[in-house]
């Protein structure tokens, strides 16, 4: 998919506009479709941050959705996506559930690839 264009000049700010609304509903039907074409394992590996704030025991559910993306500024954006999550407490048979919703920072390079910057918290 052809993101940006060499050839994409804009000469007023309402055309800017135009195009950036453009290519942010690009980039969310782009990365929408990347992220269901990842195996689990790799989805939870790059995606789902750390839940212990929930539980020690809370683990991802599946459901991951692009929200919105956002455009930052220059070739910065940022993407707003959400998953469920699930406790199971075998002792006592019942489950507890819920939403996280995450935000990452991505850069479109000038070869179209989309460069993510996850926090990464070093334990």
């Amino acid at each position: 998919m052809q993101l940006v264009s060499e050839t994409d000049v804009l000469s007023t700010s309402y055309e800017q506009a135009e195009y950036i609304a453009s290519l942010v509903a690009r980039l969310k039907v782009c990365i929408t479709k990347q992220l269901a074409q990842m195996e689990q394992a790799e989805l939870e590996a790059e995606m789902v941050q750390d839940m212990s704030h929930i539980s020690q025991a809370a683990v991802y559910a599946g459901n991951l959705t692009v929200d919105d993306v956002v455009y930052v500024k220059d070739n910065l954006f940022r993407c707003d996506y959400s998953y469920d999550w699930q406790i199971g407490w075998t002792c006592s048979g019942t489950q507890e559930e819920g939403r996280v919703k995450e935000k990452v920072r991505f850069s479109l390079e000038p070869d179209g690839a989309l460069t993510f910057k996850f926090l990464k918290l070093e334990l």
